[in-house]
């Protein structure tokens, strides 16, 4: 990956520690890591189902996290987040190029 662009350094710790509202364990490759900051957003999805173009609403989790806390090792789908004593699947990675990773979990929340 190429470096980030320095006008962002710091910027990820910043968003975290103002707008995160959980602590973050994540387990890679079966270790467990630190616990980080990060912020924790509910998103209401709305599609259309196959049959008859039937309205099909649902929620999605999105878990930002400062991009240089999670640099190496990297995180992929196989790995999993604690979040107040839950454990749930990293569904998708999601790195914005400047300042935050995005991870889509799996689960209810």
């Amino acid at each position: 990956m190429p470096p980030r662009p320095t006008v962002f350094d710091g910027m990820g710790a910043a968003i975290t520690a103002a707008f995160g509202n959980v602590d973050a364990v994540f387990t890679i490759d079966g270790v467990s890591q630190p616990a980080v900051r990060a912020r924790l957003r509910q998103r209401r999805d709305i599609d259309l189902g196959d049959e008859g173009g039937q309205a099909i609403e649902g929620t999605r989790h999105a878990l930002a996290v400062d991009a240089r806390l999670l640099a190496v090792p990297p995180v992929t789908g196989r790995d999993s987040v604690t979040i107040s004593g839950t454990s749930y699947r990293i569904g998708n990675r999601l790195d914005d190029g400047r300042a935050m990773l995005r991870f889509i979990l799996d689960g209810d929340i």
